[in-house]
Parts: structure tokens; C-alpha cells; sequence
């Protein structure tokens, strides 16, 4: 293991201290992947760890200790948020152990990464975004991980738009396209129009229901999962916080009757 009486000043020394042959192993393969992963960051030590880094941002770090290795994530999210695919491993919620002779598998690293990057980005929008909060309105979002993979559940929301727009509804799930939701019992109907179709991962379109004055806008993201794929409903310009939470309501009752 690494010597305890001075910590290593680069990635290159904390692995060759390193005594155990599989834990050297181990580490050494994920140091390459994650290099694979991350072709922009940096290494270096930080909190006696070997530490990818991009922009300054720690994404990816990665120790072992008496009997176990080590993944973290420099972050309290991406654990918790990651716990049904990290179902089986031992977590806190800054980091992930396991075994020298068991290596997390590639796709969980790549999944690990992802998340981190996702949340810096998104860290680094919310500035923009508070800007943004007049024009943005109201806002809520849904997700669920749905038993299907991504494919299967693009093609799900794009070829039974009844099942989750609502019975009757049709849609042309292109740019410009019109879309109509009709007019039942207890739900106004809806008729508007599609904006922005990425194949296979978004679909965003406009949302006015019978009596609302301006449109909101919708967007169905689909993201792929180590089990399953998962579902993203965000609704923004919502009129009023009454509209939010109904909005709310629909979705969670939507993709709770999907799973």
C-alpha cells in the first residue's frame, strides 16, 4: 500500500507504492480509463488521492486503503443519486469501495463520470439561469427510470403519444409538427406544436391547454441507465404555482402508471 509516512506528490508514485499486485492492477486500469473518460483533465494528488481534474473541477479520484479500494466523485450528489445502480456495493455518500480483486465495471465508472460532469455543468448554468427566471416562469420537472432501454423507450414516447399525453392524442414527432390532446373530463385539451426533435434522447414542445393564456414549454429527455433508461419530464413558463404542482401531479401519476 501507499507509505503513510509521506504522501506520494504524483499519480505515478502513489501506484508504484503501491505493494499488492492486484491492487496495482486494479487501480492502474482504472487509472486508464478514466484518462480514456476524461482526455482534457489533469492529475494530480489532492486529499492524498490521485484526482482527475477538468477546468479545476475534481471529477474523479480513486484510493486504497487497508483492505479496500476507492472511487470518488468529489461531490455529496452523485452517490445518492446514483444508489439503485450502485445497488451491491458498499457507499457512503462521497464515495464507493470495493474490493482489489472486484474493479467496478467499466460502465459504472463511465456512468460515475457522467454524473459528476453533468452536475458541474449544470452548476455552471445556474448564474445564466437565474438571469433567465423571468422569462423561464414556473417551473417543475419529473423522472423516472423506466425497465426498458433507451431505444425502446424513444420509441415508446414517440409512437404512443395516448400513453402519456393522453387517450386520442396524436403526434408528429418531427420539427413543425402539430400535435393535438382532446378534450375529456377532468383535462382541457391541448393542441400545439413540436420544436426540437433529437432522435433518441429529446423532444420539446410547446403546451397550452384550453384556457391558459400563453403556452408553456415541454421537454421529454431520455437517458440511457445501467438498468433501464430513464425518463426526464420538465415543464417550464408554467402561469402560476397552481399550474406547477398540477403539472406535477400529471407527470408523477404518468410515469408511475409507465413503470
Amino acid at each position: 500500500m501507499a507509505t503513510k509516512t509521506r504522501v506520494p506528490q504524483t499519480v505515478d508514485a502513489y501506484l508504484a507504492g503501491l505493494e499488492d499486485p492486484t491492487v496495482k492492477k486494479t487501480l492502474g486500469a482504472l487509472r486508464t480509463q478514466l484518462r480514456k473518460l476524461l482526455p482534457k483533465a489533469t492529475e494530480s494528488i489532492s486529499y492524498r488521492m490521485p484526482t482527475f481534474k477538468v477546468d479545476g473541477d475534481a471529477v474523479a479520484g480513486f484510493a486504497f486503503f487497508k483492505n479496500h479500494c476507492g472511487y470518488y466523485p468529489f461531490s455529496g450528489g452523485v452517490v445518492p443519486a446514483l444508489k439503485s445502480e450502485l445497488d451491491g456495493y458498499a457507499t457512503s455518500k462521497s464515495g464507493v469501495t470495493f474490493p482489489p480483486d472486484r474493479p467496478l465495471p467499466a460502465k459504472l465508472v463511465k456512468t460515475l463520470v457522467q454524473a459528476r460532469l453533468a452536475e458541474i455543468a449544470t452548476r455552471a448554468k445556474k448564474p445564466a439561469a437565474a438571469k433567465k427566471s423571468a422569462t423561464t416562469g414556473f417551473q417543475v420537472g419529473v423522472v423516472r427510470t423506466l425497465p426498458m432501454t433507451a431505444p425502446a423507450l424513444w420509441e415508446w414516447v414517440t409512437t404512443q403519444p395516448e400513453r402519456w399525453l393522453g387517450p386520442g392524442a396524436k403526434l408528429k414527432a418531427e420539427a413543425g409538427g402539430q400535435y393535438e390532446v382532446p378534450k375529456r373530463r377532468g383535462a382541457a385539451g391541448v393542441r400545439e406544436e413540436v420544436r426540437v426533435v433529437k432522435p433518441g434522447q429529446r423532444l420539446r414542445m410547446t403546451w397550452q391547454p384550453d384556457g391558459w393564456k400563453k403556452p408553456a414549454t415541454l421537454q421529454l429527455t431520455v437517458m440511457p441507465k445501467t438498468k433501464g433508461a430513464s425518463l426526464h419530464v420538465h415543464m417550464e413558463k408554467l402561469p402560476d404555482a397552481e399550474a406547477r404542482e398540477a403539472m406535477r401531479e400529471r407527470w408523477s401519476k404518468v410515469l408511475s402508471q409507465v413503470a
